[in-house]
This record gives structure tokens, sequence and C-alpha cells, in this order.
């Protein structure tokens, strides 16, 4: 059985510079997803986070509570502040 592969054409890299690293203070890069029905049946997912492109740092994603998505929310209460 063959191991099933990354579907990374669902991510895309936004254009521009993200919040500083917490560890290292590079610009991170910002990543989101082009959102699917999959996602929508998730309890949460996250649509939009930072990757740091500092090789040498240890902090590899960041996930900012402000961008947690509640799939089974009202429309009005999606967005966790």
């Amino acid at each position: 059985m063959r191991k099933k592969k990354r579907q990374r054409y669902l991510v895309r890299v936004v254009p521009g510079e993200g919040d500083p690293c917490p560890c290292c203070g590079v610009p991170m890069q910002i990543r989101e997803y082009n959102l699917t029905d999959k996602h929508l049946h998730r309890p949460y997912f996250y649509t939009r986070w930072f990757c740091c492109t500092n090789k040498s740092c240890p902090t590899t994603l960041v996930m900012p509570e402000r961008y947690k998505v509640r799939a089974n929310a009202s429309p009005a209460a999606k967005l966790i502040t």
C-alpha cells in the first residue's frame, strides 16, 4: 500500500512579511489555505499561519489564535478573537 502524498496545492504563500518570529525576530512567511469542504467538517482550523524562514531557528510554525475558526459555530461567531 502506498503512502498518501501531501496535498500542497491546498496551501498558498501570501506575499509580504508576517509577524516577527517569537524566537529569533525574523519576519515570517505567511501561509493560508485554499478552503475546501474538508476544512468545514473539522471542529476548528486555522485560516492563516506563519512559517519562520530562518534555518537556524528552532521555531518552524506559529499558529496564532486570531486565525482560528470554529467550523460548527454560527456565521457571526466564526472567528475566535
